[in-house]
């Protein structure tokens, strides 16, 4: 529970059970944040407020907050101050298998896949060894997918599907679909 230590009056934005601070890396993680956000604001108290976030670790929090209110013109009224112990959510990373065997070519299969990538809008990340790493964005969140082809006496594929929520049965709802199609396989 976040306890509110420092504020002139109580403001019912600030009432918060959380207070969380992401390290976005893009322009277009800011976009998908902002859109969790709105989706989300029905669903609890979400506010996001203006300024900054400052992580002060250190003994001397009066010292710097003294700082702090004498460069702004409301002073102390535009500083809220939070202690809190860090939160880590019990939520794992999902994953999602999907092998195939298929007595086609092994082009016919890559080709196939390219096509399917495509058709996600999943844009190429590069190999890790003979698999092929994508990065999919989806409005329910982004996946990243592994593929693996390899050739014998049947062309076997191994698609691993990555990510958190409900994207990562989506993507791999839409990957099955296709490739059961394209096989023939029910």
């Amino acid at each position: 529970m976040v306890k509110q230590l420092n504020s002139l009056k109580t403001y019912p934005l600030f009432n918060m059970d959380y207070l969380i601070v992401v390290d976005y890396q893009s322009d277009a993680e800011r976009k998908r944040i902002d859109y969790a956000v709105e989706r989300w604001k029905d669903k609890g108290t979400i506010h996001k407020p203006k300024g900054t976030v400052i992580h002060f670790s250190g003994d001397e929090i009066d010292e710097f907050l003294d700082d702090i209110y004498s460069r702004l013109s409301v002073g102390k009224e535009a500083v809220h101050v939070f202690a809190g112990d860090p939160y880590s959510p019990s939520i794992s990373e999902q994953t999602k298998h999907l092998e195939y065997s298929a007595k086609m070519e092994k082009m016919v299969v890559e080709k196939f896949l390219n096509y399917i990538m495509n058709k996600l809008g999943a844009s190429f990340e590069g190999m890790q060894g003979d698999i092929r790493c994508y990065t999919a964005y989806t409005k329910k969140g982004q996946v990243g997918i592994d593929v693996s082809i390899s050739e014998g006496d049947t062309t076997d594929v191994l698609i691993v599907i990555r990510g958190y929520g409900e994207v990562v049965s989506f993507v791999s709802g839409r990957i099955d679909n296709e490739l059961k199609v394209f096989l023939g396989v029910e």
